[in-house]
């Protein structure tokens, strides 16, 4: 479930239909606040949608250093281990997740094209 591929016209990464994926800067992101924190470099970038927020629906990005279960979706995306559970992956199927870095906006960005709506930061959606 983990195909990625780079738009070549764009350049820019895109998930498969049923996949997630995250892009070389949002796991260089993660990667840093791993060594910040001063966590083992095996520890995964746990996706999750959370009911609540201003669109109906919110993202969550954790540090997780549990192996995944049953109930999860594990990805490898760029040599970053990515969990998300089944429910959440139902309801982020294509999303490219980003890091922006500029100078009016800095956090880490969803694409998805599920999402009907979403809210003025982008960290809540609704379908």
């Amino acid at each position: 479930m983990s195909s990625e591929s780079i738009d070549t016209a764009t350049g820019s990464e895109t998930a498969s239909e049923t996949g997630i994926a995250v892009t070389e800067r949002a796991v260089k992101e993660f990667r840093h606040i791993i060594q910040e924190k001063g966590l083992p470099e095996d520890t995964a970038m746990r996706l999750s949608v959370k009911g609540g927020g201003c669109a109906g629906f919110s993202y969550q990005i954790d540090l997780d250093r549990n192996p995944a279960d049953e109930f999860d979706i594990e990805l490898k995306q760029h040599d970053l281990r990515v969990v998300v559970d089944m429910k959440s992956e139902f309801y982020m199927q294509g999303s490219v997740i980003d890091f922006n870095d500029s100078l009016m906006e800095r956090g880490f960005k969803f694409k998805n094209p599920t999402a009907s709506g979403t809210c003025g930061c982008g960290s809540s959606f609704s379908i």
